[in-house]
């Protein structure tokens, strides 16, 4: 038992098993930024030459984007592939399949970014209707305004992104 345990210490510790677990600890990342906010409802109001902002609603990327649903799997595949780099095991096409899932991971985060955002309605529900409704009766000199803006979900999906790419890109067992 305890030369199984160093077998895999020194595997670990070689330069291709530390880009397996950076490839790993990223598809980790993924997982987390899957089930992280990706779009939020934000409500900035503007009184006395003051402006501030702040959040009302939430859009997560599981279950509710398809951008998170990418990042879910794209993380997953990952894990395991990473995993098994690590530990000196690794399938034929593992280094095709991580740059795939790098470019899966940025390509998520880059629609969230730059693509067409989901509408207010359906990021804050009912509660953006009722601030449209109180934005009608503020009185002057005050003004509200709702806006929906990428959230968290989309940096740490494209920080992965980077954390696999490197990690494959570094292995040269791959």
């Amino acid at each position: 038992m305890r030369g199984d345990m160093a077998l895999t210490a020194r595997l670990l510790l070689r330069a291709s098993g530390l880009a397996g677990v950076v490839v790993a600890l990223g598809g980790v990342l993924a997982v987390v930024a899957a089930t992280r906010p990706w779009f939020t409802a934000v409500a900035e109001v503007a009184m006395l030459g003051v402006e501030q902002n702040r959040a009302v609603a939430a859009l997560t990327g599981v279950p509710d984007t398809p951008g998170g649903w990418l990042t879910l799997a794209a993380g997953l595949v990952a894990v395991v592939l990473g995993a098994a780099a690590a530990l000196d095991r690794p399938p034929a096409s593992t280094r095709t399949v991580l740059l795939g899932c790098a470019l899966l991971l940025v390509s998520a985060a880059g629609w969230a970014w730059v693509g067409p955002g989901p509408s207010l309605a359906r990021v804050a529900g009912g509660e953006g209707d009722q601030l449209l409704d109180l934005a009608g009766r503020l009185p002057s000199g005050v003004d509200l305004q709702l806006s929906v803006r990428a959230a968290m979900g989309p940096v740490l999906s494209a920080v992965a992104a980077v954390m696999v790419a490197v990690g494959t890109l570094a292995a040269r067992d791959l």
